[in-house]
């Protein structure tokens, strides 16, 4: 019987001492690194941001869409459409985003048909 007690006992400090080196390391505060002085917190706005501010405008191999420039995003033909979406499809999924900010700069309203599909394939 004394031997089942201190068998028990024995058991029951092993697992205490196991709890409290557990609780001890969890415990322990990580060490906080502070971002650069420069970064604001919010990198997906800015960098959103940073794009639509440079004034440099990267073409996907879509220059023949210049010609749309300044048409309402209302007011394309099927044609002109098709051309929209054939570009649209062959982007990298990646790239579609600064493709969209490109048109942008460029004063080419996407088509409104095309804006869902677009805004659905964004990553």
């Amino acid at each position: 019987m004394l031997y089942l007690i201190l068998g028990i006992t024995g058991l029951l400090l092993i697992v205490a001492l196991f709890t409290y080196i557990r609780y001890r390391k969890q415990s322990e505060p990580e060490e906080i690194v502070a971002p650069p002085v420069e970064c604001c917190g919010a990198h997906a706005i800015c960098e959103k941001g940073l794009k639509k501010a440079d004034v440099h405008i990267d073409y996907f191999d879509d220059e023949e869409l210049d010609a749309y420039k300044n048409i309402p995003a209302n007011a394309y033909s099927d044609e002109q459409i098709e051309a929209f979406r054939e570009i649209l499809y062959t982007l990298r999924t990646e790239d579609i985003e600064d493709w969209l900010i490109s048109l942008e700069k460029r004063q080419i309203d996407l088509p409104e048909i095309l804006r869902p599909e677009a805004f659905e394939m964004l990553p």
